[in-house]
């Protein structure tokens, strides 16, 4: 009797372990993941409706120049018959601070990179408020029942009196709205640079900061007035 209780004893300390490995690598719940990733494709994850794939992550601890990514991770997202490409990637500016183009939105997710020295990990979660996040030319960002879909950029420019191009500058319009309702259409010019302002977008009881805004990427941090 007492060496049957030994090896059940035995047998339950081994799976413990084993189940505790297992969560390690791979940490899941219902509204976050934790995707350790190695150099070069790594294997397809499922999560909620989506299926994530981290097709190739690359790293190179010296840079060809200033504006190459030391980081970089290209991403497929599935979901039913469509598929989402966009890379995520990091580098060390010229002022020695880090820049990055995530976490990127794609409708009710998040996507980041997690990095710790050499150590990468892909963390998918879903968008939240007061959270900054970069959204795609083309793509949708849903928060709660709020549809933030980046329309389009155009680049438009100013003239002199001798028709010369002076000052150049791009329009963006971005579509809002909330469950099936009509959208509507905000618009915004690029942001001054030189002025410490971010732009406020207002919007129902929402409020909107734009952060950074590219011709192919707007960043950006939603909040919310429940009162």
């Amino acid at each position: 009797m007492t060496l049957f209780k030994t090896k059940l004893l035995l047998i339950l300390l081994v799976g413990m372990q084993c189940t505790g490995y297992a969560q390690s690598e791979n940490n899941k719940g219902d509204s976050a993941i934790i995707i350790p990733l190695k150099i070069g494709k790594n294997p397809s994850t499922p999560f909620n409706n989506i299926i994530i794939e981290p097709v190739n992550l690359y790293i190179q601890s010296k840079p060809i120049n200033k504006n190459s990514p030391q980081i970089q991770l290209e991403l497929n997202v599935v979901e039913n018959n469509s598929k989402y490409t966009t890379f995520l990637w990091c580098y060390k500016a010229s002022n020695n601070s880090e820049k990055a183009n995530y976490p990127k939105a794609y409708k009710n997710y998040s996507f980041d990179l997690k990095i710790n020295k050499e150590d990468v990990a892909l963390v998918v979660k879903k968008l939240d408020f007061k959270k900054p996040m970069f959204i795609n030319l083309g793509q949708i960002a849903i928060i709660g029942t709020l549809k933030i879909l980046f329309l389009e950029c155009i680049g438009e420019w100013s003239e002199d009196i001798n028709g010369n191009h002076t000052d150049a500058f791009n329009t963006y319009n971005i579509a809002l709205s909330e469950e099936e309702e009509e959208h509507k259409t905000v618009s915004f010019t690029s942001l001054n640079t030189t002025v410490e302002k971010e732009l406020t977008i207002q919007w129902k009881n929402y409020k909107i900061l734009i952060l950074e805004a590219s011709n192919k990427t707007v960043k950006l941090m939603v909040f919310k007035n429940d009162s």
